[in-house]
């Protein structure tokens, strides 16, 4: 489909299991394209995918609480906030958009943070985690000011907005934040630009430790099972290790999957994975660097979209292709319970007439 209203140039294609397995999941998925600076909601009808979208600013981070009911975006310089209506249609009857809708998600609020370039977002147990990637810190965003700090790298020396290591992702474990993932243990003003892209890690929180090494330009850390999962995106990796093994040196990781793309976004729904693909992109200030990234010598062969992996034995199950200006995905969500959801975008006249009682 093409967004032919917002004259974006995107082509979305799906396999023929794809809208088969969205409608037996009864899901939907959010897809975040930081360069379109949009949300993508991609559902099923059982025979064929429905792609709509919203514009959010400079796009990241999504998190949906575990209950489904709270909905947060890391926008340019805000966080977004939705609630879940689950009201009887009569309250918004009013509003046409969302007859024979099986989900609605209306914009509450907004906390506006400054640009802290925020990557992963991840609701916790009692608030939302955010990692504040200029800051080099996780935080949550708080009424009043930017951002309260929860934690910061032990080898980060001051709060400052100098992007010194790319902080990037976040894994919670029973609600708390469990493991980070960066390009480089760097303490200097976009210091993760100057080295091999083969500096990056993962560490763990609890005894602030590095827990793997040697990645190249890791993202998008989680943990299921026991295990740790991640994207060594450099590489069009997925791997895996329990944590009961950590640290761990890179031969000791299994190695979940191989995939034609940049692998950053990553949604674990029982034995599946949905990983998010790219292409690998010119750095935005135009600079060389991390020259070393493997995907560099096959970049006529990378595609963007997503791919489902069966965890138990690393096959393709499903997938998506994006084609034209659709090739950036930064993150992936999963909304249980519908097959026909609506988010509403922020500049929707329709939001004048909604009224959530």
């Amino acid at each position: 489909m093409t967004g032919n209203e917002v004259k974006l140039n995107y082509v979305i294609t799906s396999c023929v299991r794809f809208p088969l397995l969205l409608q037996a999941m009864k899901s939907s998925l959010l897809v975040s394209a930081h360069n379109l600076d949009c949300l993508f909601v991609i559902s099923s009808d059982g025979e064929e995918i429905k792609v709509e979208h919203l514009r959010v600013p400079q796009l990241l981070g999504i998190a949906l609480s575990d209950d489904q009911q709270r909905l947060s975006l890391a926008a340019y310089h805000q966080v977004w906030d939705y609630q879940r209506i689950t009201a009887p249609p009569a309250l918004h009857a009013s509003v046409q958009s969302t007859q024979g809708r099986d989900a609605v998600f209306y914009p509450c609020g907004s906390m506006t943070t400054g640009h802290l370039n925020t990557h992963d977002l991840a609701w916790g147990k009692d608030r939302l985690y955010m990692v504040n990637t200029r800051f080099n810190c996780i935080a949550s965003p708080v009424y009043g000011k930017s951002f309260d700090v929860v934690w910061k790298p032990p080898f980060i020396s001051a709060l400052v907005a100098e992007d010194r290591c790319h902080l990037n992702g976040l894994a919670l474990k029973h609600g708390q934040p469990a493991y980070v993932s960066y390009f480089s243990e760097t303490d200097h003003r976009f210091g993760w630009r100057d080295g091999s892209s083969f500096d990056g890690a993962i560490m763990r929180i609890s005894d602030e430790q590095p827990v793997i090494k040697g990645l190249c330009l890791p993202h998008s850390p989680r943990v299921n099972q026991n295990y740790l999962y991640f994207c060594e995106s450099g590489t069009g990796r997925l791997w895996r290790c329990s944590e009961a093994r950590l640290p761990a040196s890179k031969s000791d990781l299994e190695l979940v999957a191989e995939l034609n793309g940049f692998t950053r976004g990553l949604r674990i729904v029982g034995e599946m994975a949905f990983v998010g693909l790219s292409k690998v992109r010119k750095a935005k200030d135009g600079s060389s660097r991390h020259t070393d990234m493997p995907l560099l010598e096959k970049q006529q062969d990378l595609r963007s979209g997503i791919s489902v992996i069966d965890l138990r034995d690393g096959s393709e199950i499903a997938c998506l292709t994006f084609l034209g200006d659709l090739n950036q995905i930064y993150d992936v969500e999963m909304v249980f319970g519908c097959n026909n959801p609506l988010i509403f975008d922020l500049n929707s006249e329709e939001l004048s007439d909604l009224f959530h009682l």
